[in-house]
């Protein structure tokens, strides 16, 4: 009863180990602003999603989903509407509701790989068999193109990095029960971080070994 009380607990903790804590314009080209034009200086709405980050990273929650949404209604371009969807998620994700965050990271995954880490971590925290299956499935297959050994690089200051990724697919493989994968994606996320004691990666490799009593 009581290992099964601890793994409900551990279910419950990677998405919040990780989910606390590059401008220019369309496509990184350009600048966030036209030129004016008749005195009147038109927005790109990237600027809004820059806008949105900035504000994600002083902690305005509320302030950056206001900016997100507004490049939504700025006829953005797909990449645009991806990262905002991408923002909103991650925003969301940060005030705790994370039943609205996932159909944003859905939205924006086939264009951010800053969404697919958020999807996936948030299927992390509903931890059923079947959603770390799907977990696993994003960031394996989606993410790392099939390569376990893959390279995540954070688009935006979402605050995980490629060895948090890593170690948190080491905790998905551990809590399926796959020791071998888990182990060695553990072993990668800390080669990828050498300072990664008393780090997030440290929490997650106590949760592994738990798991794989």
């Amino acid at each position: 009863m009581r290992r099964r009380f601890l793994i409900g607990i551990l279910i419950a903790l990677p998405f919040t180990v990780l989910i606390t804590g590059c401008g220019g314009g369309v496509n990184g080209e350009g600048t966030n602003t036209y030129p004016q034009t008749g005195g009147v200086t038109i927005v790109r709405a990237d600027s809004f999603n820059d806008q949105g980050w900035d504000m994600f990273a002083k902690g305005n929650y509320d302030s950056a989903i206001a900016q997100f949404q507004k490049v939504l209604s700025d006829s953005p371009t797909a990449e645009e509407e991806a990262e905002a969807n991408n923002g909103l998620g991650w925003a969301k994700s940060r005030l705790g509701m994370l039943t609205d965050g996932m159909p944003w990271f859905e939205k924006a995954k086939a264009l951010s790989d800053d969404a697919k880490v958020g999807l996936a971590s948030a299927y992390v925290q509903k931890g059923s068999k079947a959603d770390l299956e799907t977990a696993v499935s994003i960031l394996l297959t989606e993410l790392g193109k099939g390569n376990s050994h893959f390279h995540y690089t954070p688009r935006r200051p979402t605050g995980v990095t490629d060895a948090e990724v890593h170690a948190l697919l080491s905790y998905c493989y551990a809590a399926l029960g796959n020791v071998d994968e888990a182990t060695d994606q553990m072993d990668y996320a800390k080669e990828l971080n050498p300072g990664w004691a008393s780090s997030t990666i440290d929490q997650l490799d106590k949760m592994v070994e738990f798991l794989q009593r």
